[in-house]
């Protein structure tokens, strides 16, 4: 009877200490989800004002930014470049918003994906629109920072000669 009661109380013991660590573990990855997400959102609100310096700075000294139609920014300094180009278009309106963001039980890394919205003016001064899609990988860094490490984004609108 003894020997039952010790066997019933360890097992008890181990699911109990097996229920708070992946408790922990969720806790540690929902903390880390939030994180990203608000890394995202940082990024978009210094992006939205065209603030060149502080935009490349939630980049990782080598992370991508890939574009389309353009060739890959990678590092900071062709990433700055390839903002620098994007923020000189006339009267640009940018946001985006993440429809999804997680992160990897390490914790390391995470990424954020939702729409975006943007306008400009063209030459003649007509405003064109666009909307599409983006998804950002993030690397936690180690003053617990979040950067972003690689950076696509798309287009939903018709290319030229679409039906």
């Amino acid at each position: 009877m003894r020997l039952r009661a010790a066997v019933l109380l360890a097992a008890c013991c181990i699911t109990l200490i097996f229920a708070a660590s992946a408790i922990q573990a969720k806790t540690r990855m929902n903390a880390a989800e939030g994180a990203v997400r608000t890394a995202d959102e940082e990024w978009m609100k210094v992006f939205s004002a065209k603030d060149l310096a502080k935009s490349v700075a939630f980049c990782e000294d080598n992370g991508a930014v890939l574009a389309p139609n353009a060739p890959v920014a990678q590092g900071r300094q062709a990433i700055a470049k390839s903002f620098s180009d994007f923020f000189t278009l006339p009267a640009l309106k940018i946001t985006w918003h993440a429809d999804r963001a997680d992160a990897a039980k390490s914790g390391e890394l995470g990424y954020t994906s939702g729409t975006y919205q943007m306008s400009f003016s063209d030459p003649a001064g007509k405003t064109v629109s666009d909307k599409g899609k983006y998804v950002t990988v993030w690397k936690k860094q180690a003053d617990g920072s979040w950067k972003v490490a690689l950076d696509i984004f798309n287009t939903d609108m018709p290319g030229p000669g679409a039906p």
